[in-house]
């Protein structure tokens, strides 16, 4: 790229501080108040815990990362539109964490092969609070959908990322993170958010083309 060019991209991708930004009310928000309910049922009980899922678990770092910074170089407009996205989702999810206080039972993870010892460092540093809705998932989700709507990013990328974000997402629940309500609200927050800035697009866009008929109508009227 082009000096500008790179110039042009690195300020776009400043933009990706907002999010840990906006994270830090989570740090804030993950501890115990005193009351904390849980939405575990019989069929998350049913799940096993896999242990080795905690390495797709923990590749969603890398895989917001590298996503979001191809589709900044690859499709700008479509990144601008997913990084809000991002930030009303996030700040959806925390305020219900503010409000109603979720937690997921953990297993003891036994064992001093690096797995084993992987599970226990997330164990430790995440506590298991406020969990619904996921913002693992969310985030995943949102960056899945990103992908597929672009109609500048390649197929064979499209599919790259909803094999992970999938994984990630199923990831979840064998590390015993999640249950199956938190996957579900985090992707019903997700459809929400993408419908409301869809729609707000749509009525901008109308109002816009309206307002440039309205323009237009009215020099024609001042040539006569």
């Amino acid at each position: 790229m082009k000096t500008k060019s790179w110039v042009s991209y690195l300020l776009a991708c400043s933009g990706l501080l907002l999010i840990p930004l906006v994270g830090l009310i989570y740090l804030h928000l993950n501890q115990n108040d005193g009351t904390a309910y849980s939405l575990m049922t019989d069929l998350d009980r049913q799940i096993p815990f896999i242990k080795s899922f905690v390495v797709p678990y923990l590749s969603w770092y890398g895989f917001l990362a590298v996503g979001f910074l191809y589709l900044v170089y690859r499709d700008r407009k479509n990144y601008i539109r997913t990084l809000i996205e991002f930030i009303i989702g996030l700040l959806l999810c925390y305020s219900v964490y503010a409000i109603y206080q979720t937690t997921v039972p953990r297993p003891e993870v036994a064992g001093s092969d690096w797995v084993s010892r992987t599970v226990q460092w997330v164990y430790r540093s995440d506590e298991p609070f406020n969990c619904f809705p996921s913002t693992h998932v969310l985030t995943a989700y949102l960056l899945m959908k990103a992908y597929l709507r672009s109609t500048l990013i390649a197929k064979r990328y499209k599919f790259v990322v909803a094999i992970m974000g999938a994984l990630i997402i199923v990831s979840t629940l064998f590390v015993k993170q999640h249950v199956l309500m938190d996957i579900v609200g985090a992707v019903l927050v997700a459809e929400g958010v993408v419908y409301i800035i869809e729609r707000s697009r749509s009525v901008w866009l109308k109002k816009s083309l309206t307002a440039d008929a309205r323009q237009d109508k009215l020099e024609r009227g001042l040539k006569q």
